[in-house]
Order: structure tokens, then C-alpha cells, then sequence
């Protein structure tokens, strides 16, 4: 199946530019003596009508995927969807957009500006969603002014489209039962948990708890391309436990996720 191949594709990108996620997997997988299997995979994007979430979402959509829900982020100035199949052994997909009118004109130009660099058969293709960055590489400069208004969207300006991030599903897990234990279990290893909103976000009672890594720094080169990299925050790992066959998201909980690439 040609969206099993896309999946695999986008594995290896994520972890080709964040290698820790390749030893946290590994962990895993070595204590459940299996493959765990993913909960759902997250990727950003702009509401631009070239490359918006329904941009994103066309080979999903293709391969037989249906909208569930749109969530709205209000403080983060982000709308989403998210994508289920009824094939249970396919990954949830969840899309997120910022909504650039709600930025400075400084801001919408620069990513407008960037947006008109790609072209119209790089956006055709399959697996636009795992491009990289099909836009000149920015300067560390307009990162920096990016990211005073939005972390948002300076890490898509600098990372383009690749998954933002994977997530080990605890249900898939027969050596966790909570994310308690899993948190720990992260910690002993050296690894540090996105405390936003509680390392825990999300209960028991809302259906689905999650929790996260905070994404580690790996080297970016900016232009100029002949200048030192610099360390930026780059994908993360998330782990999702849920409850009484709730298959959706809470927005609470995702805006604080969203927050696993934060420079802190």
C-alpha cells in the first residue's frame, strides 16, 4: 500500500534529522519485546490556500482517510484537523495550520514571500506532506524575528514539511499502566518531559492523556550557507494513553504539546 510507503518515508526523514528519536523508539520497543505501534503522526503547515491543511491532507485523503473533526487553537492562532481510517492498523494523521492573518504584515510577508518560491509540481506531488524545505533556506536572522511572534511558524519556515512528530501508543503496551510510569521510565534514560500544563495533560475522564519530550537541538545551517550551524529545537516524541475507546483530541492538552519545540 502506496500510503504504508509514505509513512516509512516519513519516518526516516523525521529521524534522520532527530536521531534521539531512533534510541527512544528503541527503548521502547526493547522492553515490550515488539514493534509499539504509533498513535498518530502530527504535521504544520500555513492556512496559505497553496499549501493549507487540506493541501497536506490530499494523499491521506486519497488513500482513503475522512476528516473527523476540526479543533481551533485560539491562543497559539492555529486551526486543525484530524484524519482517522478504517483500517485500525493505519495511524491517525492530525494537521495543524496557523492562521497568518492573525500575525503581523511583517510576518505574513516573509511566509507569503517564502510560499511563492515553491513551486507548482513540488506542491502536486504525492508526498508534498514530506517535502522538507522546498523554499530558499532563511536566515538565522528571520528565524529569530519568526520566532518572537510565533516558535510556530519559525520552525516551519526552517524545518518546511516533514512530521512534526510520531507517537508510541501506551496502549499498544504491555509493561506501562500509566504514563506515570512511562515519564519515569523517559527520565531514567535522560530525557526531559514538556512540564506545560503538567507533565500529564489531559485525564482519565477526558479520554486520552498524553505526554511528550521536549524536542532536543540539532545543527541547522542557515544562509549564509558557509556560516557555522546553529542549534535549534528540532521534532519530538509524544505517548498517548487512551480511555474508553475515545479516538479523538482535546485541544487543551494539544496546545500545550505544541509547545515540545519550544526554545526553553
Amino acid at each position: 500500500m502506496i500510503i504504508n510507503q509514505l509513512f516509512a518515508n516519513m519516518w526516516d526523514l523525521y529521524s534522520k534529522i532527530n536521531p534521539q528519536v531512533v534510541k527512544v523508539k528503541k527503548l521502547f520497543d526493547e522492553r515490550e519485546n515488539k514493534i509499539v505501534a504509533n498513535d498518530h503522526i502530527a504535521l504544520r503547515t500555513f492556512n496559505h490556500p497553496r499549501i493549507n491543511r487540506s493541501v497536506i491532507a490530499r494523499p491521506f485523503l486519497e488513500a482513503g482517510y475522512t476528516p473527523v473533526e476540526d479543533l481551533k487553537f485560539e491562543k497559539k492562532k492555529l486551526d486543525a484537523t484530524y484524519y482517522s481510517h478504517h483500517n485500525d492498523d493505519l495511524t491517525r494523521v492530525f494537521i495543524s495550520e496557523l492562521k497568518l492573518e492573525d500575525f503581523s504584515p511583517k510576518l505574513q510577508k516573509t511566509i507569503n514571500d517564502l510560499v511563492d518560491q515553491i513551486p507548482n509540481k513540488a506542491i502536486e506531488q504525492y508526498d508534498f506532506c514530506n517535502y522538507g524545505i522546498p523554499w530558499t533556506t532563511i536566515t538565522e536572522q528571520t528565524y529569530n524575528e519568526l520566532k518572537a511572534e510565533s516558535e510556530y511558524a519559525a520552525w516551519v519556515a526552517t524545518f518546511g514539511f516533514i512530521v512534526n512528530h510520531f507517537t508510541i501508543s501506551i496502549n499498544d503496551c504491555d509493561t506501562f499502566s500509566n504514563l506515570e510510569e512511562v515519564n519515569s521510565f523517559l527520565k531514567e534514560h535522560g530525557y526531559r518531559i514538556n512540564d506545560s500544563g503538567g507533565e500529564i495533560k489531559g485525564s482519565i475522564s477526558q479520554g486520552l492523556q498524553q505526554s511528550s519530550i521536549m524536542a532536543e537541538d540539532v545543527p541547522v545551517q542557515f544562509e549564509p550557507l558557509d556560516s557555522l550551524p546553529v542549534n535549534i529545537p528540532g521534532c519530538y516524541y509524544e505517548f498517548a494513553l487512551r480511555h474508553n475507546d475515545f479516538d479523538g483530541f482535546i485541544a487543551g492538552s494539544a496546545d500545550k504539546i505544541f509547545e515540545s519545540t519550544d526554545n526553553k
